[in-house]
């Protein structure tokens, strides 16, 4: 098993997951400490870990965006990445529009602190499409649109971890369009932003429900 980066200082104990380490040889365990370990790491610097490149970070969210199902293949996912002079001019204009010192000191740290974020859009387009063609649908294709984006943005959270990198995700969803290039297509609407970086520290230790899946005959 391969883990590199972050993810070599956090693992679960046995304790704590022993379905996980019983299996943790096989792709499956893999994939399973792969999920169990994703957390939000809010505490970031703006770098990218030794021996990761931006290419990677794009070729990964490029795979997980191209390969997660949407319904009837409408492909309605889209993605950019941004770093540098935009990263920190979009996140600006987010903490500018904050009300209070308070609201402004997420959008300041992700702004100073990040490396960059994958901002996750999804297309009206195909959406709008779907419904035309099939109307008895057409109140579910908006739902729809909404699972797809969802599994992309975690998959590619649970990815770039991965890699090593740290990440949280944020929704100042109308604040960062307002910011964005011009020529991000209108019809994109703004459905996240993971900030990523290299990992200053380790997470909180997680809590959880008892939540029990009956099997029924």
């Amino acid at each position: 098993m391969i883990i590199f980066g972050f993810l070599k200082l956090y693992t679960p104990s046995k304790s704590r997951t022993p379905d996980l380490q019983a299996k943790k040889m096989s792709p499956t365990g893999n994939y399973l400490n792969a999920i169990t370990n994703r957390r939000t790491i809010y505490n970031l610097k703006p770098e990218l870990p030794q021996g990761v490149g931006l290419d990677d970070v794009k070729r990964t969210v490029h795979v997980i965006l191209k390969n997660t199902p949407t319904a009837f293949n409408s492909q309605v996912n889209r993605a950019v990445i941004i770093v540098g002079d935009t990263h920190k001019r979009i996140w600006d204009a987010v903490a500018s529009a904050m009300p209070t010192a308070g609201a402004k000191k997420r959008p300041e740290s992700c702004r100073d602190e990040a490396y960059g974020s994958v901002i996750f859009f999804t297309d009206e387009g195909p959406t709008e499409k779907l419904q035309r063609d099939f109307p008895a649908l057409a109140a579910a294709f908006p739902t729809c649109a909404a699972h797809t984006t969802g599994a992309v943005q975690i998959q590619s959270w649970t990815a770039l971890e991965l890699l090593g990198l740290g990440a949280n995700l944020q929704h100042y969803n109308d604040y960062v369009k307002s910011a964005l290039p011009q020529d991000v297509p209108i019809a994109w609407t703004v459905q996240s932003q993971l900030v990523f970086g290299v990992p200053t520290a380790l997470p909180e230790e997680k809590t959880f429900i008892n939540n029990v899946i009956n099997v029924y005959h």
